[in-house]
């Protein structure tokens, strides 16, 4: 990654921009994965603090962007997340993470993990994709609200009226999927700076009957004990 490039994906006046915050954890990620870096003791140190933290993220991450992975393997990942942050955030408070970044992230995994288990009561053979939980469809609503004529402003009563207008256009697309042509790109395994993934894309296995949720959740749990093992040995 050449400095200018690292700069953009830096910039703090860029705080919305989704794809740049998936590359930034993506590059961090991968570089922390190389060997033979050439630097003094101290800065090898302190890249190795950066590529942990980047390790915890990407543990958040993964299972909304890769789209080989599993429903077991995303929960898994979940698991290993929401078990080292709880750890983090026990030693070092918020001078690690904000409460309320914790609070949401938290959050989404407990309602992953409890959909995941309601499903398997209601059809094993559902499949359950997690990328739901977010915004994504929210956002598509918005899209359809603005794209709709070509003015830049509403008030609240068109504003009433194109959402109403969107929500229409979202229920003719759920009926006759067809005619929703998605995203352009139709491969996106390894795909850096990903955003706004179609169910349509995931080629994972996401039956919620192929999953034993427990398992995955103490996998997780014992993949986060072993990273923080190894990366606070003297504590």
């Amino acid at each position: 990654m050449t400095p200018q490039k690292a700069g953009i994906l830096l910039n703090p006046a860029d705080k919305q921009n989704v794809p740049k915050a998936v590359t930034l954890l993506q590059n961090l990620f991968e570089l922390g994965s190389k060997t033979g870096v050439i630097a003094t003791p101290g800065l090898v140190q302190r890249m190795q603090k950066v590529f942990f933290i980047a390790n915890v993220l990407s543990y958040f991450l993964f299972p909304f962007i890769k789209v080989e992975m599993s429903l077991g393997e995303q929960l898994r990942s979940l698991s290993t997340y929401a078990h080292l942050i709880t750890a983090l955030v026990r030693k070092h408070k918020s001078a690690f993470i904000t409460s309320a970044l914790v609070f949401d992230s938290q959050s989404i995994v407990k309602n992953i993990f409890y959909t995941a288990a309601r499903l398997q009561g209601v059809d094993p053979k559902l499949k359950y994709f997690i990328l739901f939980e977010g915004t994504d469809r929210l956002e598509g609503v918005f899209s359809h609200a603005r794209t709709q004529d070509h003015a830049r402003n509403f008030d609240v009563l068109q504003l009433a009226h194109k959402l109403s207008i969107g929500a229409e256009i979202n229920a003719i697309f759920e009926k006759y999927p067809d005619l929703d042509r998605g995203h352009y790109r139709r491969n996106l395994v390894g795909t850096h700076g990903v955003d706004h993934i179609n169910p349509k894309s995931w080629v994972g296995d996401v039956a919620v009957g192929n999953v034993d949720i427990v398992a995955e959740y103490l996998e997780g749990q014992r993949i986060a004990t072993k990273i923080l093992q190894e990366q606070f040995k003297s504590d």
